[in-house]
Order: structure tokens, then C-alpha cells, then sequence
């Protein structure tokens, strides 16, 4: 009795065994099918990169003085013109006023010897004094308005310098740094020393991306190139640049070697800032109303390009003239019409998969997978 059950149990075993392979002999090799369709190809290049203005300025003081006013904070936003800071003008205040001091007893002393020349040049005309009395008296005129014109000049050289002591912004936008405090000496800078950095302006109005883009790849890159931006701040924002230029100075690290390419971020936010790191996705070449496929449907059969098309439920090899080959798509010229129902996956699939085979798949609808070919 006990025989009997283990061989009855061994060939209902067989059985389903072999129900099973008829079933996916029937069914047919599992696949994934997207159909033809006509849209974008691009190729592109990659590269890391880091967010930066271009007008950008350290603000450092043209006078040395003693720091006793600080007007702004970091963070804080400014038009062009706007107070900043102020040093210690006292000396220079002072020099501003003697200079205006001195300025005014001159114009007198000049108003003086003119309206004495006009006296001199009347009495000369009628005879009365002699010409060394009229050329003393226009000399005189002379030496008072050279005089005051240096005071004048002396007048505006100390305002100019009395100015210095008060710090205005050049530019409009984020005090992104501040590197002093009040109390604090400020001095100018020589050629071997630099001087004291006060504070750093950014204008955000624009914004650079500037990406590292290895040398193998940047002669693939020109000035207009558009370029899609991610940034590590805004992870679900991508963000559309221009490429304006490319530094011809490269970076190495030792291990390799790449060239800044600076890309200008359009309508960048007000809170991103300058040190931000991200990505870029450089469009170097790129095509529309195309006929294409996903790269990975794209095979190789007896040295000639192609694709499986299912028809009747079978894979069909068809050998294809592609086009331009972009990161995710190809184009297609011959072989295929848009409709066609193209094998995409499984990877092992279509690598194994035979002509003629029977198959059964699941059409990837859309055919809009995660990518950036759009």
C-alpha cells in the first residue's frame, strides 16, 4: 500500500511538471514590448559642478582706519549705493574742512586782486599809472586764481578721500559674507599683502553653474549649448541653463583632468547661493519628431543592427538603419514604423531571445520610463 502511494505521488508530480513547461511553451519567453514612437534624441555630457555668480565682489576699504560702524548682517539684501560701513573719519574730516577753509580765503583773496585789476586796468587806460603798476596787478591776478584753483582741487582731493571712509555697496544684492567686526582695524592693501576683505556681495540676479567636464568630452561642448541643472538643494527641481563659456585653464586632481565650463542658470530662485553643489546635463547634440527606440531594444544579429518586432506572437529580428545614438534613445531611418511593438527587456531576453521565437509580453504604455528624453 505504502509503494503504491509513493508511485502515485511521484507521477502526479510528473504531471504537473510537465502542465507547467506546456504552459510556458505555450505562452511563450516573457518580454517587454514599448512600441515605436517619434520624439527627442539627445546626446549629452555629464559633468558635476558647483553654483557661482559672476558678480561677485569683496568689498576692502581704500583708506585705513579703525572700523566703527558696521551697517549690515549676512544674509541681508542691498541696492547699489547703500550704506555698508563706516571707518573713523575724524583726521580726515577735519583735513576736509581746513581744506574748505583755505579754499574760501582764497576765492576772497582772489575776488580781491580781480576787482583790483579792474582798477589798475581803468587808471593804465587813462594814462595815470605806469605799465610795471598794470602788469604787477595782472600778475598778481594770476598767482591769486592758480591759487585758488589748487585750493579747489585740495577741496576735492579731501572730499574724495573723506568719502573713502564711508563704504557703500558697488552692486545690488546678498551680503554673503561679513569678515570683520566693529572695532577692528582696516588696512589697505600692496602688492604683496592684500588688504583688509570687509564683507562679500553677491548679485543672484545671475547665476552660474560651473561644471567640471572631463577633457575626453569637452570638445564635444559649445557655447550655446543648453544644459538641464539639478542641485543638490532642490532635489525635485531641474533647472535650464546656456553654456557662455568655456575655460580653456584645466583642473587636475592628479587622477584626472578637467575644463570649467561656466552655464548661466535662467531664472535661478532667491535662496540659492553661491557654493551649491549639483549636476549638469549637457545638451551637445540633439534632434526632434524623430523615429526612435530605447538603446537597450537596439541588438545585433550576424553583424547587422536590429530589432524584434512581435508579430503573431513571435519575436521577428528586423534589421534597421539607425541615426543619431543618444544617451537613452536611437534614431531610427529604416527597418521600423511608428506603432511597431519592439522588444525592450528583460536585458537577458533580448540578449538570448531567437528569431522566430514565441513570445508573450506586456506593452511599457507611454513609453515615458524614468529619463531625461523628453
Amino acid at each position: 500500500m505504502k509503494k503504491k502511494i509513493i508511485i502515485t505521488t511521484v507521477v502526479v508530480g510528473i504531471i504537473i511538471i510537465l502542465i507547467i513547461a506546456n504552459l510556458a511553451s505555450s505562452s511563450g519567453l516573457q518580454v517587454q514590448v514599448e512600441k515605436v514612437k517619434r520624439g527627442v534624441v539627445k546626446n549629452i555630457v555629464s559633468a558635476p559642478g558647483a553654483v557661482e555668480s559672476p558678480n561677485e565682489v569683496n568689498i576692502s576699504s581704500d583708506v585705513m582706519g579703525k572700523l566703527v560702524k558696521l551697517y549690515v548682517e549676512e544674509g541681508d539684501t542691498v541696492k547699489e549705493g547703500n550704506l555698508l560701513a563706516k571707518l573713523d573719519d575724524t583726521e580726515a574730516r577735519a583735513n576736509y574742512e581746513k581744506a574748505k577753509s583755505f579754499y574760501e580765503s582764497q576765492k576772497a583773496n582772489y575776488q580781491q586782486k580781480k576787482e583790483e585789476f579792474q582798477r589798475k586796468k581803468v587808471l593804465y587806460e587813462k594814462g595815470l599809472i605806469s605799465k610795471k603798476e598794470f602788469d604787477d596787478a595782472k600778475t598778481a591776478l594770476l598767482l591769486a586764481e592758480n591759487s585758488l584753483k589748487q585750493a579747489e582741487s585740495d577741496v576735492v582731493s579731501a572730499k574724495d578721500r573723506l568719502d573713502k571712509y564711508t563704504i557703500k555697496s558697488p552692486i545690488s544684492g546678498i551680503v554673503t559674507q561679513v569678515k570683520v567686526k566693529e572695532g577692528e582695524n582696516v588696512i589697505t592693501g600692496t602688492m604683496n599683502n592684500p588688504g583688509t576683505v570687509l564683507l562679500t556681495i553677491t548679485n543672484i540676479r545671475q547665476m552660474d553653474m560651473v561644471a567640471d567636464v572631463d577633457e575626453s568630452e569637452i570638445p564635444l561642448v559649445n557655447v550655446g549649448d543648453t544644459a538641464e541643472i539639478s542641485i543638490d538643494a532642490f532635489p525635485d527641481t531641474v533647472f535650464m541653463g546656456i553654456v557662455y563659456n568655456i575655460t580653456g585653464k584645466p583642473r587636475s586632481t592628479g587622477e584626472s583632468v578637467s575644463f570649467p565650463v561656466r552655464i548661466e542658470i535662467l531664472n535661478p530662485p532667491e535662496d540659492i547661493f553661491p557654493g551649491m553643489s549639483g549636476d549638469c546635463d549637457i545638451v551637445v547634440e540633439k534632434k526632434t519628431n524623430v523615429l526612435r527606440i530605447p538603446i537597450q531594444a537596439l541588438v545585433s544579429r550576424k553583424r547587422k543592427d536590429g530589432v524584434f518586432i512581435v508579430k503573431d506572437g513571435k519575436a521577428v529580428f528586423t534589421p534597421v538603419k539607425k541615426g543619431m545614438v543618444g544617451e537613452r534613445y536611437v534614431e531610427i531611418l529604416e527597418g521600423v514604423e511608428e506603432g511597431d511593438p519592439v522588444i525592450i527587456g528583460p536585458f537577458k531576453a533580448i540578449k538570448e531571445i531567437k528569431d522566430g521565437q514565441r513570445v508573450s509580453y506586456r506593452t511599457n504604455k507611454g513609453g515615458n520610463r524614468v529619463n531625461k528624453d523628453k
